[in-house]
């Protein structure tokens, strides 16, 4: 039997490099439909507004059961955790 050995490594967060730094959408809570994926290239601030005019536009149509008003947001961001010391090979996506 053998012992493993651990310590203290420090980690830094950051956003990853391989992939979108934020994506902004929304969902109607009525139906489940979601805003369209916006492109990568556009500020935060653009897909925000891109996402509220998506929620106008769909409350006003036309729905055989009504109205739909309530809305989620989400934001989501992506991270990549490192060590600050090389501690061996990370795990796949």
């Amino acid at each position: 039997m053998s012992r493993s050995r651990y310590r203290y490594v420090e980690m830094r967060l950051g956003p990853d490099p391989e992939a979108d730094a934020y994506l902004v959408r929304a969902m109607c809570v009525t139906c489940g439909e979601q805003s369209p994926e916006p492109e990568p290239s556009e500020s935060i601030t653009g897909q925000h507004h891109q996402a509220q005019r998506w929620c106008t536009s769909h409350t006003a149509r036309d729905h055989p059961d009504g109205r739909h008003v309530r809305y989620a947001a989400t934001v989501t961001l992506r991270w990549l955790v490192t060590p600050a010391e090389d501690i061996g090979p990370s795990a796949g996506p």
